[in-house]
């Protein structure tokens, strides 16, 4: 026999309630108020830290794209190897051995 999911969450739900009116007695609505102000501010803080990576990630976006754009319009130019030009020709000396 497989039970519902639901049946386990009403059973987890009534196990609470009693531990809560055990412990806590007459101040359990002042704990579970402090408790609920305390997981407000903890999910205005997920929030926060939420919103500040992407903005972060946004702006990088962004820069990386104008970038880009940047370079282009600078349409880099190919590179190319140095033109080759021969030696030029030893001139004949007038000293060289043959004019003697």
């Amino acid at each position: 026999m497989v039970l519902p999911l639901a049946f386990f969450d009403i059973q987890w739900l009534l196990v609470l309630a009693v531990l809560g009116v055990l412990l806590y007695g007459e101040r359990l609505p002042q704990v579970a108020a402090g408790f609920g102000r305390q997981l407000m501010q903890l999910k205005k803080a997920a929030q926060a830290v939420r919103n500040e990576i992407e903005s972060v990630v946004l702006d990088t976006k962004q820069s990386v794209v104008s970038g880009m754009e940047k370079s282009d319009e600078h349409v880099r130019e190919e590179a190319t190897a140095p033109k080759f030009e021969p030696p030029a020709e030893p001139a004949e000396s007038v000293s060289s051995g043959e004019a003697r």
